[in-house]
């Protein structure tokens, strides 16, 4: 008794499906329905949306944001990046655009949207310094040092 009871589900379930399966619509197009609207670039109905690109595995990495890291004191005046050595230097501003040996001089360049910073580095006994610093806005105006200094 137990093994009718237990087949009669699977009795109605294979009734139910072959009849579901028997009945095909005559006009597919009642089945679908009306063409949708589709924005430009969507994928059409059933298509599948083509995937994002996959992440690239030597990709250089992302560049670092504009702000100043906290670990770098703002620079507010040229007078205080005079004197000092290449490994100072680079604490407080960072790696340089460009690095330039004219013997005995060594120019780091610092660049912004706003102005181009040239620092002059000489050997002084044992070590590099910074003796001399130039800065010049982009576009020709007047642009306060300070200002400069701290798009950098």
């Amino acid at each position: 008794m137990r093994g009718r009871a237990a087949a009669a589900p699977l009795v109605v379930l294979a009734v139910g499906l072959q009849i579901g399966c028997t009945q095909v619509p005559h006009d597919l197009g009642d089945m679908i329905g009306p063409p949708q609207k589709r924005f430009e670039g969507e994928p059409a109905h059933g298509a599948l949306a083509p995937a994002p690109p996959a992440p690239v595995a030597n990709a250089l990495p992302e560049p670092a944001s504009p702000a100043r890291s906290a670990l770098r004191p703002p620079v507010n005046d040229l007078r205080e990046l005079i004197g000092l050595e290449r490994q100072q230097l680079q604490a407080r501003l960072g790696d340089p655009a460009l690095r330039r040996r004219d013997a005995p001089a060594e120019i780091w360049q610092y660049r912004s949207a706003l102005c181009v910073l040239d620092l002059f580095l000489y050997r002084d006994g044992q070590v590099v310094r910074v003796t001399d610093a130039e800065l010049r806005p982009r576009d020709g105006r007047e642009l306060p040092a300070a200002t400069c200094l701290s798009s950098l």
